[in-house]
């Protein structure tokens, strides 16, 4: 799925997330681009907040047909489009979700945010997974609400089996490998020195290369490392395994069905206790 990054106000961001506002006006769409696309959101001043997918985009001013999915009036859309045709981006029903917590906008690529919008590498910052053990980690997730509620049905296939209220899990961060091609240019010139001299070129290439200051050395990295993240980009061969370096654990609450925070968990039981509605050993 192809994806883009869309700068969009919190105020708008929360009627997207609440399901009101179904339609993002934008003067202009991604072109040549198969539906759906992924919109990653950055909220100004914020940072990269969330995700929706973009089921597709209608080109039209006819306002009064965009007026009440895009929570704007008649006469502002008529304004933000000077009268002429403008892009309703159609947000996918319940697609809408919100990450963990914001990440800066460097995490997409880009060292600013778009205006308006543009094209981004997969974005994968904000995936989470869980684990029983906190060794086997599996499947990825949006963010911890969707890893929890996959745990949670998980688990409770176990329950004729298994005493599963207090079963602790732990989900954390994926830190994908990212290749990257820092030092390189050094074994690349010196492959190009022994190509030379491989091909006969003796004495006379004695001393090729052999000025390349450290700044045009660093130059040739950056270079050589955006060209090969390209690639890696346009062939879809992202890495697909993680480590994580970080994580929380919650503990399953067996009566409400959903694993929460120890916190929680202990002061739900607290309460119970103090009740009688649980005995204690």
């Amino acid at each position: 799925m192809k994806t883009v990054l869309i700068s969009i106000k919190a105020k708008w961001w929360k009627l997207i997330l609440s399901g009101k506002k179904s339609v993002e006006i934008r003067k202009t769409a991604p072109a040549e681009i198969e539906f759906p696309f992924r919109a990653v959101v950055y909220v100004p001043k914020t940072g990269i907040v969330g995700a929706f997918d973009c089921e597709g985009v209608t080109r039209t001013n006819l306002y009064d047909c965009l007026a009440e999915r895009s929570c704007l009036t008649v006469e502002q859309i008529s304004k933000y489009g000077a009268g002429g045709k403008v892009c309703g981006w159609l947000i996918k029903k319940d697609s809408p979700i919100e990450f963990d917590n914001p990440f800066p906008v460097e995490t997409s690529g880009q060292a600013r945010p778009p205006q308006s919008w543009q094209y981004i590498p997969n974005y994968r910052a904000n995936l989470v997974s869980y684990s029983f053990d906190n060794e086997n980690y599996g499947c990825t997730f949006e963010n911890t609400a969707e890893a929890l509620k996959d745990a949670a049905a998980d688990l409770k296939s176990w329950a004729p089996y298994y005493q599963v209220d207090g079963k602790k899990i732990y989900v954390g961060a994926c830190e994908f490998f990212q290749p990257c091609l820092s030092a390189s240019a050094y074994d690349a010139v010196e492959s190009v020195i022994c190509q030379a001299d491989d091909e006969g070129f003796g004495e006379w290439a004695d001393d090729y290369l052999s000025d390349v200051t450290k700044e045009q050395y660093q130059e040739l990295e950056e270079q050589l490392d955006a060209v090969f993240n390209a690639w890696i980009e346009k062939n879809g061969l992202h890495a697909g395994f993680y480590k994580i370096n970080s994580y929380s654990e919650y503990l399953f609450d067996k009566a409400e069905g959903e694993f929460v925070t120890p916190e929680i968990y202990y002061s739900r039981r607290a309460n119970k206790i103090f009740s009688g509605k649980e005995r204690t050993e």
